[in-house]
């Protein structure tokens, strides 16, 4: 605290303390034993006005009536209340005493019996204890905010209830002969002067300073503002000495009324101690006051801060209304102020609602820790009380009936006791709950239907801002930030620093978490440090950032996000009931996360199902029903595709020369939809080329310069094989197995790779390449199988390959027609696989030269 704010606290406060002390004065001098007539004077006059005899009393027994004047006493000419004083303190109570009455101009005497002082009246009483709850509310404001600096809403508070409480202690204190009148009553007097100004001061900075517009804020206005109002304005919402004014008002008012008054010679009517223009001032403060409150209720953000002037606005209404009723409007229009005690009895709401919405809605950001065990005993005793109550009224109705006579009334009695005091002591919990912990409360039902609301959520990103920003404004945190798993770490998309980025699930920290079941708080954590230096670097780094709580978000044994909780707004630690609903909704984000992980997959494979339904239709389409044949050859050809799309084809280019037709069979990069496309793409390229009269080498260059990207690399195995009329057969291999032949003189086998070629590579794997062709010549009857690698690298249940040896087996061992020769491959394939789900395509294309035509 500093120098200023501890000037202005002890300022305020030695003003509340001399005010204490002026009150108990007024009360101690009150019941103080001293002989007393039962005469109540008009306050507002000098001479000895009887205003009101108290009822019983010697005055009253004596025949003294209101309105008459007292000239003497004990036989002595008094003026002023301390020679009535001074004469009765010679005599004892049970006196009597002559007094000297004046009665419509005449002088006649009474013999009154002096009796023991009784000027407190129950009403008076009421309304000292409505000022000390003023003050004593005021006062506990005041000290909860140390801090707060001078004319903050919490000082100027503070003089209000001090204000309250010598004006409801002093001013409404029946007038009597003690000197201690005198001062009480002129302090009471000056609080009535200065107490409006502090009522309106008060509203006109809570929750903060009250702007007021006097001139439109548009642009074409202005260029032609009155700089009168102009100035106007900005001394009403940013001068200091407004305040100023609004103080000396009041007395400057009281005090040049009187002095014209007196100048004049002119008698100026006073109305419980005040000219009737200050009653009118009193007035306009008041509305103005109220005024304030309601501009301030409607400028007010929705939530906390509505609902608090809210409850303000509806009790200072209610408490001060009819006091401006009966306290003002009354003594300024009918100059009479017998009804200001009436209106003085609501005023009591006032203090009782700042109580109220400072345990409820922290008033002034004061916490008022009320423990649910104590209300909860509270309302158990209530509930007993009225048990209790209930069998005496029973006892009592029945106590001579022949049901209360029966052995086995108290049994049923006490069943029915038993059956309804444990319903009945939870349904006044509710109420309790609502009224004193109502920000608790709200935040329990908020969070209770956030957690329903966040299991019916599947997007990742929502399930962030839920667990993140929206818990943050339930829980009124200042931050919050949630790890999510992603791979081999747990990443944040809404850390900021000093918050790490991510956490590697190798920190002995996400170990020690994956087998927390609640909120772990940064100290009981402390251990892991001396285990793992990259667990000690973040602990120290959620530390620097202010985090209060590791959250772990678990399913079973799996830990599928760290939730990270900064600390409260209010600085206050995070409670039991906190800790409660935290843990419930971790475990309602934990499914949420995991619901959503297996919504995200579920989503992913019936996207690649449909990816690969695509592909599959493409690749069916690509793949000609029929081949064309040359005079002389049979041709045959298989594509089977797998239910993972390899990207196998096979098609017919037209040749280079008449006569000539080309054979092509590719395996394209990538899967599903995306190897369908570059299907597409090479299927259209080798057409093209080969429509355009390209040479054999020149589709295998053209094909690679239109097939190689940078990134991502995508690439075309393809086997070129062009068939000439006179059986000779050239071909070009890229990246595909190399043809077999069997040949019909003897049956032998033979693999046609021949010399290495220079390089094998797929089209589109480099920029720049070349592709030896090779020529063999077939004799009649010589068969030729092109196959994709798909077919000797097919598996079976027991991981077994069909491979190379089994496909030239199962060749020369199948002699016949190329459709029944690929046939009886793909049957002895189905056969080898048998259950087991093939991985890749299989393509066989098998051709027959039979001779010239």
């Amino acid at each position: 605290m500093n120098r200023g704010h501890t000037t202005g606290l002890l300022s305020v406060l030695a003003f509340g303390v001399a005010a204490l002390l002026v009150a108990g004065l007024s009360i101690l001098d009150m019941f103080l034993p001293r002989p007393y007539d039962g005469v109540v004077l008009e306050a507002d006059r000098a001479d000895l006005a009887v205003r009101a005899v108290v009822a019983g009393s010697g005055a009253a027994r004596a025949g003294i009536e209101p309105g008459d004047r007292i000239a003497g006493v004990a036989r002595e000419v008094v003026r002023t209340p301390a020679e009535v004083e001074r004469a009765l303190q010679q005599h004892r109570i049970g006196e009597t005493v002559t007094y000297l009455v004046e009665r419509g101009g005449q002088l006649v005497e009474r013999e009154v019996q002096l009796g023991p002082r009784r000027l407190g009246t129950a009403l008076y009483l009421y309304a000292c204890f409505s000022g000390f709850l003023f003050f004593f509310i005021g006062l506990y404001v005041l000290l909860s905010r140390p801090d707060a600096p001078a004319g903050s809403p919490g000082h100027v508070f503070f003089v209000l209830c001090t204000l309250f409480l010598l004006f409801l202690v002093c001013r409404l204190r029946p007038a009597s002969y003690s000197w201690v009148d005198g001062v009480v009553l002129t302090t009471g007097t000056l609080s009535l002067l200065a107490l409006p100004a502090a009522f309106l001061h008060f509203f006109l900075v809570f929750p903060r300073r009250l702007q007021l517009t006097l001139l439109p804020t548009d642009e074409g206005w202005r260029d032609s503002e009155p700089p009168l109002l102009r100035a106007a304005e900005r001394f009403v919402n940013l001068s200091p000495h407004l305040f100023t004014i609004l103080y000396l008002l009041p007395p400057v008012l009281y005090a040049s009324t009187l002095a014209i008054g007196s100048i004049l010679d002119l008698r100026v009517r006073l109305v419980s101690g005040a000219p009737l223009a200050s009653w009118v001032l009193m007035g306009d403060y008041l509305v103005l006051g109220l005024l304030a409150l309601l501009a301030s209720l409607l400028r007010a953000r929705e939530g906390p801060e509505r609902r608090q002037i809210a409850t303000v606005f509806f009790g200072t209404v209610v408490g001060v209304t009819p006091f401006l009723v009966l306290g003002v409007a009354f003594p300024s229009l009918f100059r009479i102020d017998r009804y200001l005690l009436l209106g003085v009895i609501p005023l009591i709401v006032v203090p009782l609602t700042f109580a109220y919405a400072i345990v409820r809605f922290q008033f002034f950001d004061i916490h008022v820790i009320v423990r649910r065990s104590l209300l909860y005993t509270l309302t158990t005793g209530v509930v007993a009380v009225t048990y209790a109550v209930g069998i005496a009224a029973f006892n009592l109705i029945f106590r001579d009936s022949s049901i209360g006579s029966s052995r086995f009334y108290p049994l049923i009695l006490a069943l029915v006791i038993l059956a309804l005091f444990d319903p009945l002591r939870r349904r006044l919990q509710e109420p309790v709950d609502r009224f004193f912990f109502r920000e608790a409360y709200d935040a329990r039902r908020a969070v209770e239907e956030f957690s329903e609301a966040m299991v019916r959520e599947f997007s990742f990103e929502r399930l962030d801002a839920m667990l993140t920003t929206r818990l943050s404004e339930l829980m009124h945190l200042e931050w919050a930030a949630l790890y999510r798993r992603e791979g081999s770490a747990y990443v944040a998309s809404r850390a900021a620093a000093p918050l790490p980025a991510e956490l590697s699930d190798r920190l002995v920290l996400i170990t020690e978490l994956a087998r927390h079941d609640a909120p772990a708080r940064l100290a009981v954590l402390e251990p892991v440090k001396a285990l793992d230096h990259e667990s000690r670097t973040t602990l120290e780094a959620f530390s620097r950032a202010g985090a209060r709580l590791l959250v772990p978000l678990r399913t079973r044994e799996e830990l599928h996000a760290v939730l990270v909780l900064g600390p409260k707004r209010s600085d206050e630690e995070y409670g039991r009931d906190d800790l409660q609903l935290i843990k419930t909704v971790a475990n309602q984000g934990a499914v949420a996360l995991e619901t959503a992980r297996l919504y995200r997959e579920q989503a992913r494979q019936l996207e690649l199902a449909k990816e690969l339904e695509i592909a599959r239709r493409v690749q069916v389409a690509l793949i000609p029903a029929e081949l064309p044949v040359l005079p002389g050859w049979q041709v045959a050809a298989r594509c089977v595709p797998a239910r993972q799309v390899g990207g196998d084809f096979y098609d017919a280019l037209v040749g280079p020369d008449e006569g000539t037709l080309a054979l092509v069979v590719g395996d394209v990069s990538g899967k599903s939809v995306s190897g369908a496309m570059l299907m597409v793409a090479a299927r259209e390229i080798l057409h093209t080329a080969a429509l355009g009269g390209a040479r054999p080498e020149q589709i295998m260059q053209i094909a690679n310069q239109r097939l190689y990207t940078p990134q991502p690399r995508l690439f075309v195995a393809l086997a070129y094989l062009l068939l000439q009329p006179s059986g000779r057969v050239t071909y070009a291999l890229a990246g595909q197995p190399a043809p077999l032949v069997r040949r019909l003189r003897d049956g032998r086998l033979e693999v046609i790779e021949g010399p290495a070629p220079v390089h094998r590579l797929p089209l589109g794997a480099l920029k720049e390449g070349a592709w030896d062709l090779r020529e063999l010549q077939l004799s009649p009857g010589d068969l030729l199988v092109l196959y994709s690698d798909g077919m000797t690298e097919a598996q079976n249940l027991a991981g077994e390959f069909f491979g190379e040896e089994r496909l030239h087996s199962t060749l020369v061992g199948n002699d016949g027609q190329p459709a029944a020769i690929v046939e009886g491959l793909m049957s002895e394939l189905r056969e080898f696989v048998g259950d087991a789900e093939p991985y890749d395509d299989v393509t066989v294309v098998a051709v027959r030269w039979m001779g010239d035509a």
